[in-house]
């Protein structure tokens, strides 16, 4: 592995630093009423450091959410190649893991999940875009989940395509719900375990 020059980890630390300010920024006033000016008087970094770095707020919004879809994804792709792991674990594994992301994530996935239509429909589209491909081949993971579970007769052979999607759509729900909720880790996996067995009856043949 090449090793990365002091100035190098320098402008990785800047960078995080300044992007660190921007999210907490982002989630007291929202995109909209977020300033390049607030973001330098906050992170203590003088605009043109600053204008090292980003073009402006759209990029730091934008690299922002591009990384946290990207980690999401490594996640699921990590359980799912999972070889001595069962299709129905492998998704329990998941619905877990991906309620853990949005916890420990809360205010990327706050102002993402709330700014989306304004932001990404009509300033970045092609963040939109983006995060639209990127979400496909995570239901893709799902589907190949489901695909394996058929093959080894855990799941009734329903089309795996459209099982994935629903289960992803679930997984979103029961995550995003996490952020509204004061649970501790036992309320937490009792919840997720009931909306699974909820999930699964209806695809598991015993």
């Amino acid at each position: 592995m090449a090793t990365i020059s002091r100035k190098e980890r320098d402008d990785q630390r800047r960078r995080q630093e300044i992007l660190n300010t921007a999210l907490s920024i982002f989630a007291a006033k929202g995109f909209h009423g977020t300033t390049m000016a607030q973001i330098s008087q906050e992170s203590q970094y003088p605009l043109g450091t600053i204008y090292k770095y980003f073009s402006g707020k759209q990029q730091m919004y934008h690299d922002l959410v591009l990384h946290k879809v990207q980690e999401l994804g490594l996640i699921f792709l990590e359980i799912s190649k999972e070889k001595e792991t069962t299709a129905r674990q492998k998704l329990l594994d998941s619905l877990f893991a991906k309620a853990r992301f949005y916890q420990s994530n809360d205010e990327v996935i706050r102002i993402y999940i709330s700014e989306r239509s304004n932001i990404d429909a009509v300033l970045m589209p092609k963040l939109n875009q983006k995060v639209n491909k990127m979400h496909q081949k995570m239901v893709d993971l799902f589907q190949a989940i489901f695909e394996q579970g058929i093959r080894d007769g855990e799941f009734k052979a329903y089309p795996a395509k459209e099982i994935a999607i629903v289960f992803s759509d679930i997984a979103h729900s029961a995550s995003w719900a996490t952020l509204f909720r004061e649970e501790d880790e036992e309320a937490l996996q009792q919840r997720l375990k009931m909306i699974f067995e909820m999930f699964t009856q209806g695809v598991s043949i015993n």
